[in-house]
């Protein structure tokens, strides 16, 4: 019974460290970490972020139209749209495609029997 109940106790602590590994893989694996983490690898001092930041910083002005440039995109896109109906369609009364591509074939059937 020992042997059975220290076997039991074994493959519960494996399970738990099994979900806990699980969970730590999902935390990882979430769409922000792996950007973040990609990030990291690619400029791990942050020396890109901070060199835009700076440049800002320095030359704010051009930064001015791309804001208001989004603004004027958030405002728009909030806005329900006040453009006219598109005009319908007017159906006509014609053969349909494959009616008329099978009256052709039968014409050119008949010039090539001729």
């Amino acid at each position: 019974m020992d042997g059975i109940n220290a076997l039991e106790a074994e493959a519960n602590r494996r399970r738990a460290d099994f979900a806990e590994s699980l969970r730590k893989l999902r935390r990882k694996l979430t769409p922000l970490a792996l950007a973040d983490e990609g990030l990291r690898r690619l400029d791990p001092q942050a020396e890109a972020v901070n060199a835009v930041g700076q440049s800002i910083r320095d030359n704010p002005l051009p930064v001015i139209p791309l804001l208001l440039g989004l603004g004027w995109l958030v405002l728009n896109v909030r806005k329900p749209s006040k453009a006219t109906k598109p005009p319908k369609l007017k159906r006509t009364r014609r053969k349909s495609l494959i009616a008329q591509q099978k009256k052709e074939q039968h014409d050119e059937e008949t010039d090539q029997k001729a």
